[in-house]
């Protein structure tokens, strides 16, 4: 049986428009299409999601915070996977990196609910361009492996460089036993364009209502939908054949 993985970002992507969102669950659903959520929220907060929305499906797993959790649903809960978690602890120095951001003045740290061991976040709102040029370059200049991710032109993060959105829903596929040509992201920010690399053989979608640092990426695996939010999924779904097109 064909396994085909749908990971999508949640903010901006899948949530946005309720009807469409509802409306497309119940369409993968029936088309047998996994459905993993793909976000910087933490676990409690995707199940703050669900009660909110008041939704009694819920996904076959959760990568969470950027890409430094997978979360595996097991019957009536999700299970961290602990393998990942241990993939990643490799070359990570967590205290040498945010000793680094201590030093810049533009860069603020996020609430504690957004820090974890494998990921130290904050915001970036001012003279960015210069605060990112210096963490890169202090991050050579003692040898510190980490993974920049700034998105929405206000969000900081610093990983594990094994982690990430893209390495994340790569190793969830493989663990699914999803071929990487049977899996689309998509997304709606810079966050996101880690997991629509060409080398990880996705395909994805950029939603209509894309911020600009990732509307402007061109690549041919990326489709970039004119409609918003999970209309926008649904659009790509359709382009890429994986649900019928709507009758008119």
């Amino acid at each position: 049986m064909l396994r085909r993985l749908l990971a999508t970002d949640l903010d901006g992507t899948f949530i946005g428009d309720d009807t469409a969102m509802k409306e497309l669950w119940a369409d993968l659903e029936d088309a047998g299409i996994i459905v993993a959520f793909s976000t910087g929220r933490h676990l409690p907060s995707i199940e703050g999601f669900y009660r909110e929305a008041q939704l009694a499906r819920r996904a076959q797993a959760c990568v969470c915070m950027v890409g430094t959790e997978i979360w595996v649903r097991d019957d009536s809960r999700y299970e961290l996977d602990a393998s990942w978690s241990e993939h990643i602890t490799d070359a990570w120095n967590k205290s040498a990196v945010e000793e680094i951001l201590g030093d810049i003045p533009t860069v603020t740290k996020q609430p504690p609910e957004w820090q974890s061991p494998f990921k130290s976040s904050y915001y970036l709102e001012q003279d960015a361009e210069s605060a990112l040029a210096r963490i890169h370059d202090e991050l050579a200049t003692r040898e510190l492996a980490a993974k920049v991710v700034y998105s929405a032109g206000k969000f900081l993060d610093l990983l594990p460089h094994r982690s990430g959105k893209g390495s994340a829903v790569s190793w969830l596929a493989a663990a699914l036993g999803v071929d990487p040509i049977d899996v689309i992201t998509a997304g709606d920010t810079g966050n996101d364009i880690d997991m629509m690399r060409a080398d990880l053989g996705f395909r994805s979608i950029a939603v209509g209502n894309a911020s600009e640092e990732l509307s402007r990426v061109r690549e041919p695996q990326i489709y970039h939908a004119t409609a918003e939010y999970a209309a926008g999924i649904r659009e790509g779904l359709e382009h890429y054949g994986w649900l019928p097109a709507r009758p008119m």
